[in-house]
C-alpha cells in the first residue's frame, strides 16, 4: 500500500480525477463576479451617537460644541486646573484659521507651537506640557477611534508626550469604520506624489495590561483624551 502511494504524484491524481468525471482535461472556472460593496447612508447623527458611546465606553471624554467660541470655551473649561501653564498646539490649519493661539491666551493660557529643530529639546519641551492639543484627519464611529495621519509635523508628539490629549474632530469627519477611512485617505492621496503615508489610531486613553494583566492608564501615553466635535 505504501508502495502504491509512493508511485503517486500530483499529476497522477489528477489524471485519476479527470478519468472519473469522464473528462480529459481539467475545466477552467467561471470568473467571478466583481464584488461591489453597497453603499449605506448612515444618518450623521446616528454616526455621531455611535461614536460618543464608543469613546466614552473606553474613557475617552467627548464633547461638542458648534462654533469657535464654545471650543474655546470647552478648552479653558478642560484645562482649568493648568492654567498658566504650557498647553502643546500641533500646527493644524484650522487653529491657525481660528486664531486658536491668541484665543487661548486671551484665556490666560501660554501656548507652544512645536518648531524646535533640535529633536531633544523638542521632546523635553512638550514631556513638560499638561496639554496637547490636535486636530483629527478622520474618527470611527464603530469604535470609537481617532485617525491622525503623519502629513502634519510633530502632531503625534503633541498627541503622545503630554499627560492629557485634547482632539477637534469635525462632524464631517466621523466615519462608519475603518475601511472607509482607509478608502476615503486613498482617494485623497490620488495624483500627488507621496501616495502613501502613515497613520495612528488612538482609541482612548494609553493603556497597557502588561504587568500581571493588571490594567493602567497612561504608562506610555496620556492619562486622559478629550475629544471635541465641532459641527
Amino acid at each position: 500500500m505504501s508502495e502504491a502511494l509512493s508511485n503517486l504524484n500530483q499529476d497522477g491524481v489528477l489524471d485519476d480525477v479527470r478519468q472519473a468525471l469522464g473528462r480529459s482535461a481539467s475545466v477552467a472556472p467561471l470568473p467571478l463576479d466583481p464584488f461591489i460593496e453597497p453603499t449605506v447612508q448612515v444618518d450623521l447623527a446616528e454616526l455621531i451617537a455611535r461614536f460618543t458611546a464608543e469613546a466614552t465606553a473606553v474613557r475617552a471624554q467627548v464633547y461638542r460644541v458648534s462654533d469657535k467660541l464654545q471650543f474655546v470655551a470647552q478648552i479653558a473649561e478642560i484645562c482649568a486646573a493648568f492654567q498658566g501653564q504650557e498647553i502643546a498646539l500641533s500646527g493644524a490649519e484650522i487653529f491657525a484659521d481660528m486664531d486658536f493661539t491668541s484665543a487661548l491666551v486671551a484665556q490666560g493660557f501660554s501656548t507652544f507651537v512645536p518648531g524646535e529643530t533640535d529633536h531633544e529639546k523638542l521632546l523635553a519641551r512638550l514631556a513638560n506640557c499638561e496639554v496637547g492639543l490636535t486636530a483629527a484627519d478622520y474618527a470611527i464611529a464603530e469604535t470609537g477611534t481617532l485617525v491622525l495621519s503623519s502629513d502634519e509635523p510633530n502632531a503625534l508628539l503633541v498627541s503622545l508626550l503630554p499627560p492629557v490629549h485634547i482632539a477637534l474632530v469635525r462632524s464631517s469627519q466621523i466615519a462608519t469604520s475603518l475601511d472607509e477611512v482607509i478608502s476615503k485617505l486613498s482617494k485623497e492621496r490620488i495624483g500627488r506624489v507621496d501616495p502613501s503615508r502613515s497613520i495612528t489610531l488612538i482609541t482612548g486613553p494609553s493603556r497597557t495590561s502588561d504587568v500581571e494583566l493588571v490594567l493602567s492608564i497612561g504608562v506610555h501615553g496620556p492619562k486622559e483624551l478629550h475629544v471635541i466635535i465641532l459641527d
